[in-house]
């Protein structure tokens, strides 16, 4: 479904126009619910949906870094080139479990013999190693699950299935309708006198529970090795 397809479907839903439900409102409501779906489906489904990998400098002397905005609060895996040359993954750890003076002479000290590690800080991450941090291009690299770029405009012709740019993900196929309805039932529940919803609508969280696990198990060449129960003869 394309940006336009999407908002003639959505003002067929809700038997608006342009006039009576405009661009602009279907886009807040969409976005909103588009982050909550896609949430959802990587909370319900894994298979790491949604996943991308993010590459930043590292800066003479700093340890804290923020966070891409568009994360899900889902880190997937970090690891950084602290030589320079070789990367290196980061395990996370706490500064209650680390327990010593946050100052660089102590930091470098307490990790001189220990493998670096990253303490999840705010919107950031802060790092420690055994040695002071260098100017290193491209040098930390975080694995991530993002929420898909929210829709622009409702004018694009490109399926919102595709990816906008390298950087972000686009809606998948399966939640195009699915979000159409979500945004009319909360156009509809919106007003003084609420309007009664479609049949459609109301099986809206059960077509959503049945898209979502339609996703699960992507890869069909996985194998399972069933098990039997131990028996310790406590039945006898």
């Amino acid at each position: 479904m394309t940006p336009v397809q999407f908002a003639v479907l959505t003002r067929y839903y809700t038997k608006t126009n342009s006039t009576t439900f405009t661009d602009a409102d279907i886009l807040i409501l969409a976005n909103i619910y588009k982050d909550d779906i896609c949430a959802q489906v990587a909370k319900n489904v894994g298979e790491d949906y949604f996943g991308l990998r993010f590459e930043r400098d590292l800066i003479a002397d700093q340890r804290e870094y923020d966070l891409p905005n568009e994360l899900m609060a889902r880190m997937k895996y970090l690891q950084a080139k602290l030589d320079g040359t070789n990367w290196k993954k980061l395990n996370e750890t706490d500064l209650s479990i680390y327990g010593k003076s946050i100052d660089e002479t102590t930091i470098r000290l307490e990790y001189s013999e220990r493998d670096p590690e990253f303490d999840l800080w705010d919107q950031g991450i802060y790092i420690l190693s055994g040695n002071a941090i260098i100017n290193v291009t491209d040098g930390l690299l975080l694995w991530a699950i993002i929420y898909p770029a929210d829709i622009a405009n409702l004018t694009d012709t490109d399926d919102l299935s595709v990816n906008p740019d390298d950087y972000s993900h686009g809606i998948p196929k399966p939640f195009h309708e699915l979000l159409t309805r979500r945004v009319s039932i909360a156009y509809k529940s919106s007003k003084d006198k609420p309007i009664p919803l479609s049949e459609k609508e109301k099986l809206y969280e059960v077509d959503l529970a049945q898209a979502i696990q339609n996703l699960k198990d992507a890869n069909l060449d996985r194998s399972v090795l069933p098990s039997v129960p131990y028996d310790d003869g406590s039945d006898y």
